[in-house]
């Protein structure tokens, strides 16, 4: 269809411009897109998509990192479109071309390479050594740098994930580097090639073992292992090494999907066989959250051919067509994939590879094909619900225990099943029938009810175990009450209800402690810095002191979770103890200061006796006792030598107004760990206040990495954005952290203002009126109603400001009296 002539004037006056943008960077003048939109009132979508994508390419051909996160995040109007034109940009953009990889031989930043490992679509593998830590040998995956796998990796720590040490940016080259620790070992995929030669009866997990000693013992400085997991290995068949293998890499993907990220991209090469045979998920770089139904743009997607799900392969096909995505793509398809790679490693998929054949391999069991049939569900809703259920029945096939997510149909294997169980339990039967030929068979019918039931109550214990091991302690009291009550009803063995007991022990103080936990991090998150008013804080103080008061119960002597949960038990008590304590002398009549900072400091004595010494225990004791004020770097008298020591002593540093020593005591906490949230975010808050808002921003930014769904984090990003003068980032920081926590009326209120500041003023009245809605104390009421009332007078409803002026005046807003005589 031909062009009018207004269409055509346009296309020539973006043409034009685009030109002298181009010239003025060759001159060393970079122009931007957002500074020629500002010279024109208004612009078509078209036009500035144009102006943005050209401004995009001179970064990048001027050698400028780039990120295109964080230019669709500079242009909101236009994101959607953005997007899709940065996923089409990747898909005909060769990283190669652009990126300067470097060679074996080379320093790397800090890193010396020493060996490639490997490479692929997302970059390549080295060996390197790292000269500031005694030539510790690591790994440094060296990727595009628009590529942003470590704001995946940041978040993952879990056994069966390779960690992230570090990031790297190297701008000069157009890449960035992601120190991981060096675990020797080689991939899934290079052990199964090394054994297609050998047939599967032949196959087993001491050979799987020494495959990996082979590759590992040709990579420098690689020392052979000896842990549990190599071993566990060398003692297992074939299969029964692959299925363990499966049920470990579920685990990861359970913990993976939990906090929003699918792999997408499951196969033998991204697995690796560490030298001491622990399985470990590699290769993040198209993690992604989940795609719904209908989306008319899902964003970047990618995977391996061969190794997606129906549904992942039909997504990747409407995207391409600019059809939106036919049927949702979630965790299941995870599934999927790791069902194609049990069923690729024990040879029993058909060619097609979506399918089991019909051919019977040595040790692989009905239980165990049922499995991989659910596993390999054509449609989604047919497969395991998540990750975690198919690693249970895996490990309970395994174990030789019934399956849970699959029917047990075979009854000759569940009576295998059993004798695996129960070695002596034949010939017991075999006795006990004899003696019931002699006895009579009442006897014989009541000696196999007998067994039938411990089998059914050790059932139960195995459940129990199993449920609390995977921190799901409600549904472990559940099973082993149920035990409990099955084994009071007849004459168990004591060695079993003894073992009922000891797990159910285990099992409530784990919910105690998980109980605990979340109260703690709610009173880490809304009242680190400032105390709560004293109509909230009332209630807290009593949630408070109720569970002080079970403090024993909650320590418990003699049952013993893990050495981390432990810790966080007496870490979590310490917080109640400290906030307790605050909360008692703040909220104490005047008459009654003296006995409420006696009471404190009881309180926190109990609290050093129980969990130990505690930066945060003796800092309020010296505030409470009077005592002269320390130099901000220690408390008591103590120097911090931990991270969290010094995160405690910066937090309360933070607290009283010393933000220098509060920043420098953070520093110190980050240096020792930066991948923890909490150092990070009262960073920022000490980056923000001390008016480093560049600073502050990086805060903010570590702490979404490593949470991205904390709403608090996006919020107080967008203040420091706000600060800047970076209206569009701070209105999207504002905007997730609503979309977050709707009821964050903070956030509402600001966004607002950007709103009505910017002239937008009836978005501004939807903010206001929508943060009104949400509850917020007299104070924050008081401001919203003064901006709405601005807002308002901007549309020129001089009446419904006038209203709304009164009411904030009625509300105690000083601000809002000059207004309201203006308007009266």
């Amino acid at each position: 269809m031909p062009c009018s002539a207004e269409q055509e004037s346009e296309r020539g006056w973006v043409s034009r411009e685009v030109e002298a943008m181009i010239a003025a960077w060759e001159r060393g003048a970079q122009v931007t897109a957002q500074d020629v939109l500002e010279r024109f009132a208004e612009v078509d979508d078209e036009a500035a998509i144009r102006l943005i994508y050209e401004e995009t390419c001179l970064r990048r051909e001027a050698g400028q990192q780039l990120a295109t996160a964080e230019v669709v995040a500079r242009f909101p109007l236009w994101g959607a479109e953005l997007e899709t034109l940065f996923e089409c940009d990747r898909l005909i953009r060769s990283p190669r071309a652009i990126a300067l990889y470097p060679e074996v031989g080379e320093m790397l930043g800090p890193f010396l390479l020493l060996a490639e490992l490997g490479s692929g679509n997302s970059g390549r593998t080295f060996l390197a050594s790292d000269p500031a830590l005694a030539h510790r040998p690591v790994v440094v995956k060296v990727i595009p740098d628009d590529q942003d796998e470590h704001l995946a990796l940041a978040r993952l720590r879990h056994t069966h994930i390779v960690p992230l040490f570090s990031e790297h940016k190297f701008p000069a080259r157009g890449l960035r580097g992601l120190c991981m620790p060096f675990l020797g070992g080689t991939s899934l995929a290079r052990i199964l090639d090394d054994l297609a030669e050998v047939t599967f009866e032949q196959r087993t997990g001491e050979l799987i073992v020494k495959v990996i000693d082979r590759h590992t013992g040709t990579t420098p400085g690689s020392l052979r292992g000896d842990g549990p997991f190599r071993r566990s290995l060398e003692r297992a068949s074939y299969v029964e090494a692959m299925t363990w293998i499966t049920a470990c890499l579920a685990d990861a993907l359970h913990y993976s999907h939990a906090l929003g990220l699918i792999h997408m991209d499951i196969k033998p090469a991204n697995v690796l066989i560490t030298m001491d045979g622990q399985p470990m998920l590699l290769d993040f770089h198209l993690a992604r959250g989940p795609i719904l139904a209908g989306e008319p743009r899902a964003g970047r997607l990618g995977g391996t051919p061969g190794w997606m799900s129906p549904e992942q392969e039909q997504a990747m096909a409407a995207i391409v067509a600019g059809r939106p995505v036919p049927l949702a793509v979630d965790g299941r398809s995870d599934i999927f994939a790791l069902g194609l790679l049990l069923g690729e490693a024990i040879g029993v998929l058909n060619s097609a590879r979506n399918a089991l054949s019909r051919q019977r391999r040595p040790g692989v069991s009905l239980g165990l094909r049922q499995i991989l049939k659910k596993c390999l569900a054509p449609k989604a809703a047919e497969r395991y619900d998540d990750p975690a259920a198919l690693a249970e029945d895996l490990r309970r096939e395994l174990n030789d225990l019934p399956l849970r997510g699959v029917r047990n149909r075979s009854a000759r294997e569940r009576f295998a099943k059993w004798r695996r169980r129960h070695p002596g339990g034949l010939a017991w039967g075999l006795m006990v029938l004899l003696i019931s030929l002699a006895s009579g068979a009442a006897l014989a019918t009541a000696t196999i009810v007998y067994y039938q039931r411990v089998a059914q109550v050790q059932l139960l214990l195995d459940d129990g175990r199993s449920a609390r091991a995977g921190g799901r302690f409600e549904e472990a009291i559940r099973a082993l009450g149920r035990g409990l009550e099955s084994a009071a009803a007849f004459p168990a063995p004591e060695d079993l209800r003894e073992s009922l007991r000891g797990e159910l022990r285990l099992a409530e103080r784990g919910r105690q402690a998980q109980d605990l936990h979340r109260l703690a991090d709610m009173i880490r998150s809304r009242h680190g810095i400032e105390l709560p008013a004293e109509a909230e804080g009332q209630p807290l103080l009593r949630l408070c002191r109720t569970v002080w008061e079970r403090k024993d119960q909650i320590l418990a002597p003699g049952t013993f979770l893990s050495a981390d949960s432990e810790r966080t038990i007496r870490t979590d008590l310490v917080e109640l103890a400290a906030i307790a304590a605050e909360l008692r002398v703040a909220y104490a009549p005047p008459g009654a200061v003296a006995d409420a900072r006696k009471d404190a400091i009881r309180w926190l004595g109990e609290a050093e006796a129980g969990c130990g010494e505690s930066f945060a225990l003796n800092a309020r004791r010296d505030d409470f006792a009077g005592l002269p004020e320390q130099s901000g770097t220690r408390a008591n008298g103590v120097v911090p030598r931990s991270a969290w020591e010094h995160y405690e002593l910066g937090r309360y540093n933070l607290r009283i107004g010393r933000l220098e020593q509060a920043a420098l005591a953070l520093e110190r906490s980050l240096d020792a760990r930066p991948q923890d949230f909490w150092p990070n975010f009262y960073h920022g808050l000490c980056s923000y206040r001390l008016r480093r808002f560049d600073d502050a921003t990086a805060d903010f930014r570590a702490c979404i990495a490593i949470e991205p769904g904390s709403a608090v984090a996006h919020y107080n990003r967008a203040l420091a954005y706000d600060a800047l003068g970076r209206r569009d980032d701070a209105y999207r920081g504002y905007t997730k952290a609503i979309e977050l926590a709707p009821r964050l009326a903070a956030a509402r209120l600001n966004r607002g203002i950007l709103c009505y500041k910017t002239g937008r003023h009836a978005e501004a009245v939807v903010d206001f009126e929508l943060g009104l809605e949400a509850g917020p104390d007299r104070e924050l009421s008081g401001r919203f109603h003064l901006n709405l009332a601005l807002a308002q007078l901007g549309m020129h409803d001089k009446r419904s400001a006038r209203l709304s002026a009164e009411r904030a005046v009625t509300l105690g807003c000083a601000e809002a009296a000059p207004l309201l005589d203006e308007l009266r």
